[in-house]
């Protein structure tokens, strides 16, 4: 008996939880708001942290020590470290060339907006500048692992979607760099009483920030593209390996790991088809480590902190979703998206939780502004992120249902046909021209590494040298084959002036689909091409896509009801 009774005054007295236990608590409690979350139609990602609520200081107390969240912060970081990797990766020029514009208006009005309306109704409010300067740099920041989480959840794809993961990643950059400088003149007001002549410092921190992650995440991607490309080493260890690496240099040199990580992933998704495939390496870690990230966060919500700060957070919440909405709808109208894209955009934009964390930390270690600014501050951000984080997910669920892209990343009969590979206006002087023409697009769209451009193209011409692929109605579907490739890849023109196809009708081919097929994907060709066939004949569908004055306007009739009939859903 006194032995047991040993034991459990050992327990007693130790009153700290193992870290194994700690992490068991997290991923069972995540678990189960995600399934009370699922049952009652609700995204998954406030399950895991209502889950964390629960069994954190707010609630049940079974964990969230400063200990203990001290011990687990490895762990938000790698989570947040992959989620960048993964954003970076979207960021690649072959999938976003032709929608830059939309992307870049789209991120510049809605940083610059959110920043300027939370600068506006705080000097209302009269807040100080510091904490106006401060809280409007944080509040350009959006939440990445849960715009991710929840994209995932759904199965969404489409314009929509790479438009709002795209702004996601560009919002973060600018993010990171705006409060660098805003920090610094904060800094500098209260060190030494004067602002102006502290420019150049911050935009030196600024830029030892941007070429700093830049040159860290792009050299150890260079690594990784290196080491990948030799069979002997394991794909997962090896970029599971990079990101710990990112992590610790950036720590090391006192670069945001999320900035390294993510071009990190510019440089994997721009590089090899081999390097590209890594993204995709860890994805079977996500959703455990989605989990515990989102569970933590919820673990680490101070709920006391909104009681504290009151009017002031809620003043905060209600300026940056009006700033977000303003900045993505007029981003929208001149980066000229469809109303589906801008009239959705905003509300996908409303969550905001790791990197506004992630800057609160970093504004509590300047020891040079003063402590109540620090704390004023902090609790701000602490409560409008407690509000985004349960609210905001139910606003980015709703906007990817209404922009239809729900539920569409699955495998369809024809994949290829995605705003990306999609050219308008084409100008050419014969079909040989036209034909060339395409071949080079679609070098540069996709991963065609087995075959050389001038080889492609012989490929081509021999087809249809053989007999026209034109179908007449203004249609042709040029095709060649490869010994080997991952997929049935091509590539969609449209001329509105019309090429001379030797069409059996005469009529000259105003809508021209390049079609490139690997040896082993035969049969599906057969597929692919009558479905392709009979999408175009359908009068509606041709007189809209001839009409069509931008990719993403071809891509709204593609992915239209009237075409969906054709380009089905293999599973």
């Amino acid at each position: 008996m006194d032995a047991l009774k040993q034991i459990f005054d050992s327990m007693v007295d130790s009153g700290e939880l193992s870290p194994f236990l700690v992490m068991s608590i997290l991923v069972l409690a995540g678990f189960a708001g995600g399934w009370v979350a699922r049952l009652l139609k609700l995204p998954h990602v406030t399950g895991n942290i209502l889950g964390g609520i629960v069994v954190g200081p707010a609630c049940l107390g079974l964990i969230g020590t400063p200990a203990q969240l001290h011990d687990l912060q490895p762990l938000s970081t790698f989570a947040m470290s992959l989620v960048a990797v993964s954003i970076g990766g979207h960021l690649s020029y072959r999938r976003i060339h032709n929608s830059l514009r939309r992307i870049i208006f789209t991120s510049i009005f809605e940083v610059g907006c959110a920043v300027a309306v939370v600068v506006l109704a705080a000097r209302l409010f009269h807040m100080n500048w510091p904490m106006t300067l401060l809280l409007g740099g944080i509040a350009a920041s959006t939440a990445p692992a849960t715009t991710i989480a929840l994209i995932r959840e759904m199965r969404a794809k489409g314009p929509f979607v790479k438009t709002l993961i795209s702004v996601v990643a560009l919002n973060n950059i600018v993010c990171i760099l705006l409060f660098v400088m805003m920090r610094t003149f904060v800094s500098a007001y209260f060190e030494s009483g004067e602002t102006v002549g502290k420019i150049d410092d911050a935009l030196i921190l600024s830029a030892y920030q941007l070429l700093g992650a830049l040159s860290l995440g792009f050299a150890s991607g260079w690594l990784c593209k290196i080491v990948v490309g030799r069979p002997k080493f394991h794909d997962f260890s090896t970029i599971l390996l990079a990101i710990m690496i990112c992590d610790g240099l950036a720590a090391y040199f006192g670069l945001s790991p999320l900035l390294v990580n993510l071009f990190f992933g510019v440089f994997l998704g721009n590089s090899s088809q081999v390097a590209e495939k890594q993204l995709t390496t860890l994805v079977p870690l996500e959703p455990i480590l989605y989990v515990c990230f989102f569970t933590l966060a919820g673990v680490s919500l101070h709920l006391d902190a909104m009681l504290a700060v009151g009017l002031m957070a809620l003043v905060y919440v209600m300026a940056r979703v009006l700033g977000k909405s303003i900045g993505a709808a007029l981003g929208g109208l001149m980066g000229k998206c469809s109303p589906r894209i801008w009239q959705n955009m905003a509300f996908a934009l409303y969550p905001q939780s790791g990197i506004a964390i992630g800057l609160v930390v970093l504004l509590n270690n300047d020891v040079n502004i003063p402590e109540e600014i620090r704390q004023a501050v902090g609790a701000i951000i602490l409560a409008g992120v407690a509000i985004a984080e349960v609210a905001g997910p139910f606003c980015t669920k709703a906007a990817l249902a209404r922009s239809g892209e729900a539920g569409r990343d699955r495998q369809l009969l024809v994949d290829f046909l995605a705003e990306e590979f999609i050219v308008v206006d084409l100008k050419a002087r014969d079909k040989w021209d036209a034909i060339r023409q395409m071949v080079a697009f679609l070098m540069r769209t996709h991963r065609v590494e087995h075959v050389t451009q001038e080889e492609l193209y012989k490929s081509v011409v021999d087809r249809e040298q053989e007999m026209s692929t034109a179908l007449g109605r203004g249609i042709a579907i040029p095709h060649g084959r490869i010994t080997k490739g991952p997929a049935i890849q091509g590539v969609l023109a449209i001329c509105r002036t019309g090429i001379d196809f030797d069409a059996p009708d005469g009529e000259p081919a105003k809508i021209i689909m390049l079609i490139v097929t690997p040896e082993d994907k035969r049969d599906m060709h057969l597929k692919v091409l009558s479905s392709l066939s009979s999408m175009v004949r359908d009068e509606a569908i041709r007189s809209r896509l001839v009409a069509a004055i931008s990719p993403e306007d071809a891509m709204e009739v593609i992915e239209g009801e009237d075409a969906r009939g054709y380009n089905y859903f293999l599973d």
